[in-house]
């Protein structure tokens, strides 16, 4: 049901096929990887295929100088996470830039820049679980590059706005690879010849060269010469990690996410909290699943779990029996406040399944809109600025180190059961992708909503303090619950992008079925 008591029904329909499906942040990503299905490709090869080209799609959100994190599952359910953020800079320290006459670690600009681990992610996954060269998963993004992709309304929407405005009169360069700010019109084509450019070298001369040799050493300079304490050393030792996936039992399936540094330990939490203490439904019925104050008291207890362990595992412990009922039950009453948060969540995000099964969730990003706005322009890179949550002292989780990976907002998904993988689930949204998941998660499988449905029903979100947003189509009674719980309430758009942008495929006997938010520009396509 609604707020208004009618029955709930999506706009969009629910995609299905017989076969593979890949629904990713951008309707030129899904139709790559979509391609690469259809040719006989498997779902890793899809899944680089579709990623490359949302660097070009939407480079706002994410690009060649951003990081990915990621799960993978064989058609046998096993499943392996991605690690492709890279290290803090050899150089950074908290002295180190104390004496610079910092007390805090910058927003944007040189300093929270770390290594970029996108490349290396995309190459050593499709040599690992592809069956594709990383030239053919290339093609469709340096095509797109070259001929320039027609900007869509949320597009549009970002290049009009103040805040890129803002960016250009910060990074003036950013202008030269993207243009100036205003005056946008829908479909006007945006060309980035410089990353078509270097997407060529990597075809011709393979992954490595983005980290070793002449290419590398050609963006590493241009990246110095704006401050970045990046040297060739940090790139010649950045690797991609693959490891085992951090995992629960939840109504009769196991969910799976990245470990710390990914913040995924946030949605297991929360699901397991759900079991642990389940809530009673709201008195007034005016939701048939989530109780406001409920929902931020499990957000809350998951998110000092959450800022306790996702760090860089060489800094952390995670104790056994970390998700156990009896800790879970004294972590609710023991939580206190999450770390202080910040962003809009510029992240890109695909999911794929192909017709044997395998399947891939995959998340990359920039972290805020252009990351740190460093561009590389003779490159067509611009780097992220991943650090920028890192603190200049000697927390044990959260103080700088040089040399180490950060704690990292990045969060995929995957559910599955007997016969393999059930859900492959991924979102942008920074500290709310693991809330988003969390509703739409238990929206299909505890309320029984189709997935499109489910991503399509009204969200809420919490950062930090007392203030929580609602989508404007949240219950009208949740702002007399919550505010008698001692939060207030904002009150956002209908379909707020802060709310995240789903990208969701369901297997179900044999049969595909994908869900794509119309709060981004998701798109789903069937093989």
């Amino acid at each position: 049901m609604t707020a208004q008591g009618e029955v709930f029904r999506s706009h969009l329909p629910v995609i299905m096929g017989d076969r593979g499906m890949v629904v990713a942040g951008h309707p030129k990503a899904a139709e790559a990887g979509a391609a690469m299905l259809r040719s006989g490709g498997n779902a890793m090869d899809a899944a680089i295929a579709a990623a490359a080209t949302l660097a070009i799609a939407v480079p706002f959100m994410n690009g060649l100088g951003g990081d990915a994190i990621a799960l993978y599952a064989t058609s046998d359910g096993d499943v392996t996470a991605i690690n492709g953020s890279g290290a803090t800079p050899r150089a950074a320290s908290p002295d180190e830039l104390r004496k610079r006459g910092l007390t805090a670690m910058p927003q944007r600009g040189p300093l929270p820049v770390t290594v970029p681990g996108v490349v290396a992610a995309w190459g050593e996954a499709l040599d690992r679980f592809g069956t594709r060269s990383l030239a053919e998963v290339l093609e469709p993004a340096i095509e797109l590059a070259e001929q320039g992709v027609a900007l869509d309304t949320s597009s549009i929407q970002f290049f009009n706005g103040a805040e890129y405005a803002d960016l250009v009169k910060q990074f003036p360069a950013l202008a030269l690879g993207f243009g100036p700010a205003g005056g946008r019109r829908l479909g006007e084509r945006l060309k980035q010849p410089a990353a078509a450019e270097t997407m060529r070298v990597l075809s011709t001369q393979g992954w490595r060269s983005f980290y070793s040799g002449d290419l590398a050493r050609k963006w590493l300079a241009e990246a110095r010469d704006s401050g970045v304490l990046i040297d060739c050393e940090d790139l010649e030792e950045h690797a991609t990690v693959f490891q085992g996936g951090l995992s629960i039992s939840w109504r009769g399936r196991e969910v799976h996410v990245a470990p710390p540094n990914s913040q995924g330990l946030a949605l297991l939490t929360m699901l397991a909290l759900s079991e642990v203490q389940p809530a009673p439904p709201p008195p007034d019925r005016s939701d048939p699943l989530i109780d406001p104050v409920a929902y931020l008291a499990r957000k809350t207890a998951a998110f000092s779990m959450r800022d306790a362990y996702c760090a860089d595992q060489r800094r952390i412990c995670l104790p056994p029996n970390l998700l156990s009922p009896d800790r879970l039950r004294k972590l609710a009453l023991q939580a206190g406040p999450a770390m202080s948060v910040a962003g809009g969540g510029d992240t890109s995000t695909l999911v794929v399944i192909d017709a044997a099964g395998r399947a891939v969730s995959w998340v990359q990003s920039l972290f805020e809109s252009f990351g740190s706005g460093v561009v590389c322009p003779i490159h067509g890179l611009v780097l992220h600025n991943r650090a920028m949550l890192e603190r200049l002292d000697n927390d044990p989780v959260r103080g700088l180190r040089a040399g180490f990976r950060t704690f990292h907002t990045l969060c995929p998904a995957l559910v599955t059961g007997k016969k393999g993988v059930e859900l492959a689930i991924a979102t942008p949204g920074d500290h709310g992708q693991p809330q988003a998941l969390f509703q739409v998660i238990r929206r299909h499988f505890e309320q029984g909503l189709d997935i499109q449905s489910a991503i399509e029903w009204p969200r809420l979100r919490h950062d930090d303090g007392r203030e929580v947003m609602l989508e404007s189509r949240c219950p009208s009674k949740w702002n007399d619950a919550l505010a008698k719980a001692g939060w207030t309430v904002k009150r956002v758009d209908s379909w707020s992008r802060f709310m995240g942008g789903v990208n969701a495929i369901r297997k179900r006997d044999g049969l595909v079925m994908g869900g794509a938010d119309p709060r981004r520009s998701s798109y789903a396509i069937a093989e």
